[in-house]
C-alpha cells in the first residue's frame, strides 16, 4: 500500500488514534520513514514534525511493557538518529543553528528525561546490551541532551545520573564482555549526562543538601560498586568512571555540606548510609573507603580558605591545625566503619587509610585526640602480632606491620613506647612478611639520628629471652627454626644494624654498649647453665643434697633447651654489634679499654660455653650443641676483628675435643659446619691443618650426596648430614680454598679433586630452584678465576681428570669405529660415566690453563669417549648417559680444536667419517638434538677447512675421497644431515680462494659433485613441480640449490638454462602464513638464490636484479626478529665478497638512495637498509676501497644533517652500530673530510634534550666510546687536527654519568634532565659499567699505537700516543668531572667514581702540575678546588715515581 501522498495526509496518519492508521496498512513508523526518505514528498518542517512525533511516541510508551514499548524498538531510534544527524546535529555551523532553532522549542514541549530513564531502565534490567540499538540511542542522546538539559531540574538530572551509574553497574562494571567501560560512552552520551549533572550541582547551592540526601538514599550503593571496581587503577581507569566518581564526591562533599565539619560536626547521614550497605556488602564500602577519604581531604584542602579562614585573627598555622583536625575526624569515622568489616578487608582498609594520613600530612602532634586515635590503631596492630608465627594469618600480620611502619613514618613518638612489645612479637615473623624489614629499618634510622642505638640493641636482645620464646607454640627446636628465619637474624637486617652501629654510635656510647652486650651474653649463658644444672639434679646426675633441694623446682624439662636457643640467637645478633663498633673514633686510652672489654667476652662467654659444650657427656645433647653453635659463631666473629689478634688461640684440650666431636655421630649439621669453620681458622695459628683437612675430606667422602642434597644457604635449615656436607663444601670453596691449596698434602688434594669430579654438572642440577646443590657449588668454583690460579689444586684436578680418562688411551680409535666387542667391553657403563663427568669439568676449564700436550691428550681421548657414549645411546633404551653428555664432549672437541689451531696430525679421517655418519641422535628432545647437530656440523666444518687448506699445499687424497663420498650420497634419497656437511665443504672452498689455486684432480672431483648435485636438485624440483606450479619451500632443497649455483659460479661452469626460482620463492615467503621459525630458516636460502641468479644473469639486468635483492632483504627483515638476522647477514656477506666492482657500486647506490628519510620508506626499512649497508661494507670485494670510502662519506654527511637519525630509537641504534663497525673494521677508509660529519653526529648523540625516553639506552654511550677508542687507537693522525672536538665529546661523556639527587622536585629534576641526552631516562641513570668503559677510553689516550693506513707511510711510522698533544685539553675534561661531582642537584655514585679513577689518573698524568695550578686558579670555585685536591691526592698515591 502506498503511503501518504501529501503533507496533510501524512500529518493525519501520524495523529491517527490507531497504529496502523488504516487496517492492513503500514505502521506509523514505516510511514514516517518512507516520508523521510522520499525527497519528492514536500512536507513543511518535515524533520521537526517527524522528530516531534517520535519523541512524543517514545514518551507515551515509557511505562509500557518491553514487547509493546517503542523505546525498545530499534526502528524508532534509527529514524531519529538519521534525522538528527542529517539535519546538522552536533555541528556548530549554519546547519547546527538551523536545527537548534526548531529543536530547542520542541524539547521544551517534549521532555526527554523520562525517555532516557526508561531506556536505561530496560538496558539495566536485562544485564545484557543490545549493542546496535544502544549505539543509536546514545547518538540521539548525545545530540538532544545538551539542548534539553538546561531546562531540567537538579532532581531530574540526579535521577538521570543515577540511572547512568546503574546502567554501568548492571552491565558488568569497567571490564565488559565486549570491551572496556569506555565502549559504553563512544558517543559521549553518558559523559554528557554526568557533565550536565555536575554543572547543575555546582550552581544549585540551595538544593545541594536535598541532592545529597537523595543520592545517599538511592544511588550511593551503585556509585560505591563502580568505585570499588576502579580501586587501585585510578591512573588508568576510563574517563567516564573518573567523571562518575568525581560527581559522587562533589555531591557528598560540597562546600555547603562541609561547613558543619569545620566545627567538627560531621554529618551522620553518610555514615548511616555506609553502615547500611556495610551490613550486606562490606567489600564495596571498605575497598573505596580510603579513596573517598583521600578525596575528602583534597576537597577540604581546596576549600580551606572558606571553611577555616574567615576570621581576621586566623593565622596560617591555625588554618592548618583546623584542617588536620577535621581530616582526622573523618579518618575516625572511616576507622569505625572499617572495624565493622571483615577481618581481611579491615586490615587492608586500615593500611590504605593510614597511607593517606601519612602522604597528606594530616597528623598534628599537638592534637591529643589524633594521638589517641592513631595509638589505638597501633595497639590493635601490636595485638594482631600475638600470633605472628602462624602462616595462616600472614596477610593480617603483614598488614599489622605495615600499620606500625606507617605510624612510625607519621610520628615516631606515637609508637615509641610500644617497641618493647613489638620486638618480641616480630621474633618469629614468617619470611613471607617482607614489610618487617622496612619497619626495622625505620626504627634503626630514627634511633641512629637520635643517637639512641643502645636502646634498640637492648630491645633486640630482650626479644630473644626465654619468656618470649615460650610464646612460640611447639618445641624449642621449632622456636629456634622460626626465630632463625625471622627478620632479626636475616642478613638484610644484620647488615643494616652493622651499618648503623658503625656510622652512628657515638664514642661516648661505645664502652656502655660493650658492657651491656657483654652482660647480656653472660646472663644468657648463666641462665642456661643454671637451668641445665637443675635438670641434671632432677635426673639424679648431681649431688644428693642438691637433688633433694631442687627436685621440686624443676617443672619444665625443656627449659634448658629454650635457654640454649636464647643464647644461640643472642650470640648471632650481638656479635654483629661487637664487630661493628666504631673503635676508630675513640681516643687511644678508650680504644685500649674497649678492646680489652671485647676481649673479655671470649674467655668468659665463648670459650667457657665451648669448653662445656664439647665435653664427652654433653655434646650429644641438642641444647648443648646449640650452645656450642652460638659460642663458635660468637668467637669466630670476634677473633676476625683486627684489634683482637692477640686473643685468637684456643686451648689445646678444646681443639682436641673439637676434632673428636666431628668424628662422632649425632652431632647437628649446623654444629659440624661451625666446628670446621673454627678449626680452619685455627689452622692459620696453632692447629696442624693436615688432621683437620683429613677429617673434613672424610666427612665429605661419606656424607656428600650428589642427588638428594640441597641447601637454601641458611644454617638453621641444615637437618641432614648430606645438607651439612654440602654447606661444608660451600664454606671450603668460597672462603678457604687458597688456604687449602697451601696447607693440603698431595694425597688430600687428590681426594678433593676426586670429590669435585663426582659432581654431575648437568643443566637440570645447575639451574635448580631448590637452592645450592653440589653441582652448583662446583660449577661456581670452576667459574671463579681465583680457583685456576691455585697451582696445587689445579694440578691435582688436572691429574685426576687425566687419571679418570686414562682408560680411553687404551681404546684404539679404528677398533672402536669398527665396534669390535673385545674393545667395547674394556669400558663399562661406570667407566663411561667417569669419562663423561671428567669432560663435564673439562668443558668449564679455561683452555689457557691446560698445557698443549694435555690438550692433545684430552682431544684424542675425547674421540674415543664420543664413540663410546654414542654407542651406549644407540644400543641401550634406558642408558645412564644422555645426549647432553654427547653434546658436552663434542663441544669440548670443537673448542679445543679452535684453540689449538692446526691439528692435521691429531684428527683421523676415520673419525671425520664417523661424525658425518652419526651427526645426530635419537630418542632425545628436539632442543638437545639440534644442539648436538650444530656442534657436530661445526666440528665437521673445522676439519674440512683443514683438509681444504691442506689441498692447496698438495695433500689431496683425503679431500678427494671425501668429495667422492659426497658425490655418491646425492644418488640416494634421505641422509639430509650428511648432505649438509657437503654444503659446508663447498663454503670452505669458496672462502679459501679461486678454483685455480687447487690441484686439477680436486677441481675435477668438484665438477662431478656439482653435476650430481644439479641432477639431484632438478629431480627434486621436477617431482615437486608436477604437483605444484611453484618450487617447493623445503629448506634442504633450497640450501642445496643455492650451493649448486655458488659452486657452478666458483668453478666457472658452462652456463646452462637453469630455472629461475628466486622471485617465485620470494613471493611465497612474503605471503607466508605458517610458523615463523620455518620462515626464518627459509629466508637465507632464498636470498642466496636471488644473489646467485643475479650474478648468473646478463650484465644488463644486474641492476634490476640487485634492486629486487635489496627489496627482498627489507621484506625478510620485516618478517624476522632481530636475533634471527644473523644467517641472513652471513649469506649476504658471503655473496658480496664475490660481486664485481660495478655490481658492488650499484648495490651501494641503491642503498644510499633509500637511506634518506625523504625517500618514502618507513623508519623500520631505513634502519634495515643501514644494517644492510654495514654488512655489505664489511664483506666488500677486493679493489672497492674507493667505492666504500665514497659511500661512508656520503652516509656520514646524511646522518649528521638530519637529527631524526638520532631522535628515533630504531634508527639511532642502527646508525651507531654502522659508525662503530666502520671505525673498527675499516679505519683506513676514514678521511679528513669525514671528521666534520663524524664530530657533528657524536655531538647530536650527546646533545642536551628536554625530551627523554622511558628507558636508558646504554648502547649509545658504549657506541660513542667505541668510536672514539677506534679513532684514538687506529687513526691518531685524524684526531690530531681536531683535539678540541675530542675534548668536547669527552666532557659530554663525563657529564652523562650524573644522576638525579633523591627527592628532587619536578622543577629541579627538569633543570638537571634538560642537560642530559634524550636517551637517558630520569629513573635509570648510567651505571658503573659505562664509567668503566669511559675510563678505558681515557687510558687509551696514553697508549702508544700505530696508525692504520695503507701505503708506504705504514711501514715507516713509529708508535706514539696522544699524551703530549692532548695535554692542553685534559684540563677541560677534568673540569667536567669536578663540575659533575659538585653539582648540588646531581649525584655521581661512589661506584662510578671508583671505576672512572684510572681514566682520571691518566688525565692527571697528562695535565702536569703547572697546568693543574693554572686550572685551580682560573676554572674552579671553592668546592671544585677541594674535589680537585682530593683527586690529585689519590693520583699521587698510585703514581710511580721511579724509586723501585
Amino acid at each position: 500500500m502506498l503511503g501518504p501522498q501529501n503533507a496533510q495526509d501524512f500529518i493525519r496518519a501520524l495523529k491517527a488514534p490507531s497504529d496502523p492508521p488504516h487496517v492492513g496498512g503500514p505502521l506509523k513508523i514505516d510511514i514516517a520513514r518512507e516520508a523521510w526518505e522520499n525527497t519528492r514528498l514536500y512536507i513543511p518542517n518535515k524533520a521537526e514534525a517527524i522528530v516531534e512525533w517520535l519523541l512524543t511516541r517514545l514518551l507515551k510508551d515509557k511505562a509500557k511493557d518491553r514487547h509493546a514499548n517503542s523505546i525498545c524498538d530499534t526502528r524508532y531510534w534509527d529514524l531519529l538518529a538519521q534525522i538528527l544527524i542529517s539535519s546538522g546535529g552536533g555541528k556548530h555551523g549554519d546547519h547546527g543553528r538551523a536545527q537548534r532553532a526548531w529543536l530547542v522549542p520542541l524539547l521544551n514541549r517534549v521532555p526527554i528525561a523520562p525517555i532516557v530513564l526508561s531506556c536505561f531502565k530496560f538496558a539495566s534490567a536485562d544485564g545484557s546490551l543490545d549493542t546496535p540499538q544502544y549505539l543509536l540511542v546514545t547518538k540521539c542522546i548525545a545530540i538532544l541532551w545538551p539542548l534539553a538539559a538546561p531546562k531540567f531540574s537538579p532532581e531530574t538530572l540526579l535521577e538521570c545520573f543515577g540511572a547512568a551509574i546503574h546502567l554501568v553497574v548492571a552491565l558488568g562494571g569497567p571490564e565488559l564482555p565486549d570491551g572496556s567501560l569506555q565502549s559504553l560512552d563512544n558517543s559521549r552520551a553518558l559523559s554528557v549526562i554526568v557533565s550536565s549533572y555536575r554543572g547543575t550541582l555546582s550552581n544549585s547551592g540551595s538544593k545541594k543538601k536535598q541532592l545529597y540526601t537523595l543520592f545517599l538514599e538511592k544511588y550511593v550503593d551503585f556509585w560505591l560498586k563502580l568505585a570499588t571496581w576502579s580501586c587501585g587503577r585510578e591512573s588508568v581507569q576510563p574517563q567516564l568512571a573518573s567523571d562518575i566518581y568525581d560527581a559522587g564526591i562533589e555531591t557528598m562533599f560540597g562546600l555547603e555540606l562541609l561547613k558543619p565539619a569545620a566545627d567538627r560536626k560531621h554529618d551522620l547521614a553518610l555514615a548511616d548510609a555506609l553502615e547500611r550497605i556495610l551490613r550486606t556488602s562490606p567489600e564495596i564500602v571498605l575497598r573505596p573507603l580510603p579513596r573517598m577519604f583521600k578525596s575528602y581531604v583534597h576537597t577540604i584542602r581546596r576549600h580551606r580558605g572558606a571553611l577555616f579562614g574567615q576570621g581576621s585573627s586566623q593565622a596560617l598555622g591555625q588554618v592548618v591545625d583546623q584542617f588536620q583536625a577535621v581530616a582526622i575526624g573523618f579518618y575516625s569515622l572511616c576507622s569505625n566503619l572499617a572495624r565493622a568489616g571483615g577481618e581481611g578487608m579491615y586490615w587492608r582498609c586500615r593500611v590504605s587509610l593510614l597511607e593517606v594520613v601519612e602522604k597528606e600530612n594530616l597528623f598534628n602532634s599537638k592534637d591529643d585526640d589524633a594521638k589517641t586515635l592513631l595509638r589505638q590503631d597501633g595497639d590493635l596492630a601490636i595485638d594482631a602480632l600475638a600470633t605472628a608465627w602462624d602462616e595462616q594469618h600472614a596477610s593480617r600480620t603483614d598488614s599489622a606491620v605495615q600499620i606500625l611502619t606507617l605510624l612510625t613514618r607519621i610520628d615516631y613518638d606515637l609508637m615509641s613506647d610500644g617497641a618493647i612489645h613489638v620486638f618480641p612479637r616480630l621474633l618469629a615473623l614468617p619470611p613471607t612478611v617482607t614489610s618487617a624489614l622496612r619497619y626495622l629499618e625505620l626504627l634503626l634510622e630514627y634511633d641512629s639520628k637520635t643517637r639512641n642505638l643502645p636502646s634498640v640493641i637492648m630491645h633486640i636482645a630482650a626479644a630473644f629471652s626465654v619468656q618470649h620464646l615460650h610464646r612460640i607454640p611447639g618445641s624449642p627446636r621449632s622456636a629456634y627454626e622460626l626465630a632463625s628465619a625471622g627478620p632479626f637474624t636475616s642478613l638484610a637486617f644484620l647488615d643494616e644494624l652493622s651499618r648503623a652501629v658503625y656510622s652512628f654510635l657515638t664514642p661516648g656510647q661505645v664502652l656502655d654498649t660493650i658492657a651491656v652486650v657483654s652482660q647480656t651474653l653472660k646472663d644468657a649463658l648463666q641462665q642456661f647453665l643454671e637451668r641445665d644444672a637443675e635438670l641434671s639434679a632432677d635426673r639424679g646426675e648431681g649431688p644428693r643434697k642438691r637433688r633433694k633441694k631442687r627436685a621440686s623446682t624443676v617443672g619444665d624439662r625443656t627449659e634448658p633447651e629454650y635457654s640454649a636457643v636464647s643464647f644461640a640467637l643472642m650470640a648471632r645478633t650481638m656479635v654483629v654489634v661487637l664487630r661493628s663498633l666504631p673503635l676508630h673514633t675513640l681516643t687511644e686510652d678508650v680504644h685500649l679499654e674497649a678492646v680489652n672489654a671485647i676481649g673479655e667476652v671470649l674467655p668468659v662467654v665463648a670459650c667457657r660455653a665451648l669448653q662445656d659444650a664439647l665435653q664427652s657427656d654433653k655434646r650429644s645433647d641438642w641444647h648443648w650443641q646449640m650452645v656450642g653453635v652460638g659460642a663458635l659463631r660468637l668467637r669466630y666473629g670476634l677473633v676476625r676483628m683486627p684489634e683482637l689478634q692477640r686473643q685468637l688461640q684456643l686451648e689445646q684440650p678444646v681443639l682436641t675435643a673439637m676434632l673428636l666431636s666431628v668424628s662422632e655421630p649425632g652431632i647437628a649439621p649446623e654444629l659440624f659446619v661451625e666446628l670446621f669453620r673454627t678449626m680452619l681458622h685455627q689452622c692459620t695459628e696453632v692447629m696442624q691443618p693436615e688432621e683437620v683437612l683429613d677429617k673434613l675430606l672424610a666427612h665429605l667422602d661419606v656424607h656428600l650426596s650428589i642427588k638428594n642434597s640441597a641447601w637454601t644457604g641458611k644454617a638453621h635449615v641444615l637437618s641432614t648430614d648430606a645438607a651439612g656436607a654440602l654447606a661444608l663444601l660451600h664454606v671450603l670453596t668460597d672462603r678457604w680454598l687458597p688456604h687449602f691449596d697451601a696447607w693440603s698434602t698431595p694425597e688430600q688434594r687428590k681426594r678433593f679433586a676426586r670429590i669435585l669430579t663426582t659432581a654431575k654438572l648437568d643443566p637440570a642440577a645447575l639451574h635448580s630452584r631448590s637452592g645450592l646443590t653440589v653441582p652448583v657449588v662446583v660449577s661456581r668454583m670452576l667459574h671463579d678465576a681465583q680457583f685456576w690460579e691455585l697451582l696445587n689444586i689445579r694440578d691435582a684436578l688436572l691429574a685426576q681428570l687425566n687419571e679418570q680418562t686414562a682408560l680411553l688411551e687404551e681404546l684404539k680409535l679404528p677398533a672402536l669405529l669398527s665396534q669390535r666387542p673385545s674393545n667395547l667391553r674394556l669400558a663399562s657403563s661406570d667407566d663411561v660415566l667417569q669419562f663423561v663427568s671428567a669432560y663435564d669439568v673439562l668443558a668449564l676449564t679455561p683452555p689457557e690453563y691446560l698445557p698443549r700436550a694435555m690438550h692433545i691428550a684430552f682431544l684424542k681421548r675425547g674421540f674415543a669417549a664420543d664413540i663410546l657414549v654414542f654407542t651406549m645411546l644407540r644400543k641401550a633404551k634406558e642408558s645412564a648417559v644422555s645426549a647432553r653428555h654427547l653434546l658436552v664432549i663434542r663441544e669440548f672437541l670443537r673448542r679445543t680444536i679452535a684453540y689449538l689451531g692446526s691439528v692435521e696430525n691429531v684428527i683421523m679421517k676415520e673419525f671425520l667419517n664417523y661424525l658425518i655418519e652419526h651427526a645426530s641422535v635419537n630418542n632425545c628432545s628436539t632442543e638437545v638434538v639440534d644442539e648436538v647437530i650444530s656442534a657436530t656440523m661445526e666440528l665437521i666444518n673445522m676439519y674440512q677447512g683443514v683438509l681444504v687448506r691442506a689441498a692447496k699445499r698438495g695433500g689431496i687424497e683425503v679431500l678427494v675421497e671425501l668429495v667422492t663420498r659426497y658425490t655418491e650420497l646425492y644418488a640416494v634419497d634421505g641422509l639430509t644431515i650428511v648432505r649438509k656437511a657437503s654444503l659446508l665443504l663447498i663454503d670452505s672452498f669458496v672462502q679459501e680462494g679461486i678454483a685455480t689455486n687447487f690441484p686439477e684432480e680436486t677441481v675435477r672431483s668438484l665438477h662431478r659433485l656439482c653435476d650430481r648435485m644439479l641432477d639431484y636438485s632438478m629431480k627434486h624440483l621436477t617431482s615437486s613441480s608436477s604437483a605444484h606450479a611453484e618450487p617447493p619451500l623445503d629448506v634442504e632443497f633450497l640450501d642445496t640449490w643455492s650451493h649448486v649455483q655458488t659452486l657452478r659460479r666458483w668453478l666457472k661452469h658452462e652456463s646452462e638454462d637453469l630455472p629461475t626460482l628466486g622471485r617465485p620463492l620470494a613471493r611465497r615467503l612474503l605471503s607466508w602464513t605458517g610458523e615463523k621459525g620455518q620462515l626464518t630458516s627459509l629466508a637465507p636460502s632464498v636470498l642466496a638464490i636471488l644473489l646467485s641468479e643475479m650474478q648468473a644473469a646478463p650484465a644488463a639486468r644486474h641492476e634490476e636484479q640487485l634492486e629486487y635483492v635489496v627489496v627482498a632483504y627489507l621484506a625478510f627483515a620485516r618478517l624476522c626478529e632481530r636475533q634471527d638476522m644473523k644467517p641472513l647477514e652471513w649469506r649476504l656477506g658471503s655473496a658480496c665478497r664475490t660481486l664485481s666492482a660495478d655490481d658492488f657500486r650499484a648495490v651501494l647506490e641503491l642503498v644510499y638512495n633509500g637511506i634518506p628519510l625523504s625517500s618514502g620508506l618507513t623508519v623500520q626499512d631505513v634502519g634495515n637498509l643501514v644494517q644492510f649497508s654495514a654488512v655489505v661494507l664489511h664483506d666488500a670485494p677486493e679493489g672497492t676501497s674507493r667505492i666504500c670510502q665514497s659511500f661512508i662519506t656520503k652516509s656520514l654527511h646524511l646522518f649528521a644533517d638530519d637529527e631524526r637519525y638520532v631522535t628515533n630509537v630504531e634508527l639511532r641504534r642502527e646508525v651507531v652500530d654502522f659508525v662503530v663497525r666502520q671505525c673498527n673494521d675499516r679505519p683506513a677508509s676514514l678521511r679528513v673530510v669525514d671528521l666534520p660529519s663524524l664530530w657533528s653526529l657524536l655531538r647530536s648523540l650527546l646533545a642536551s634534550s628536554s625530551v627523554h625516553e622511558q628507558s636508558t639506552d646504554t648502547t649509545v654511550f658504549h657506541g660513542v666510546v667505541n668510536v672514539l677508542s677506534a679513532l684514538v687507537r687506529l687513526r691518531r693522525d685524524l684526531i690530531l687536527n681536531t683535539l678540541p672536538h675530542l675534548g668536547f665529546i669527552l666532557r659530554r661523556l663525563v657529564s652523562c654519568l650524573r644522576s638525579l639527587r633523591p627527592q628532587l622536585g619536578d622543577k629541579q629534576s627538569r633543570l638537571v634532565m634538560d642537560t642530559l641526552p634524550r636517551w637517558i631516562a630520569p629513573s635509570q641513570p648510567l651505571s658503573a659499567q659505562e664509567s668503566k668503559a669511559l675510563a678505558r677510553l681515557l687510558t687509551t689516550l696514553t697508549t702508544k699505537t700505530m696508525i692504520r693506513v695503507h701505503g708506504v707511510a705504514a711501514e715507516t711510522q713509529k708508535p706514539e700516543s696522544l699524551v703530549r698533544p692532548f695535554s692542553k685539553h685534559a684540563a677541560s675534561v677534568i673540569t667536567a668531572y669536578v663540575e659533575a661531582v659538585n653539582d648540588p642537584l646531581c649525584v655521581v655514585s661512589s661506584a662510578i667514581r671508583k671505576e672512572l679513577q684510572p681514566g682520571l689518573f691518566a688525565l692527571c698524568d697528562m695535565l702536569g702540575e703547572h697546568n693543574r695550578d693554572a686550572m685551580m686558579v682560573s676554572a674552579l670555585d671553592t668546592g671544585g678546588k677541594a674535589t680537585m685536591k682530593a683527586l690529585w691526592k689519590e693520583y699521587e698515591k698510585q703514581r710511580y715515581v721511579g724509586k723501585g
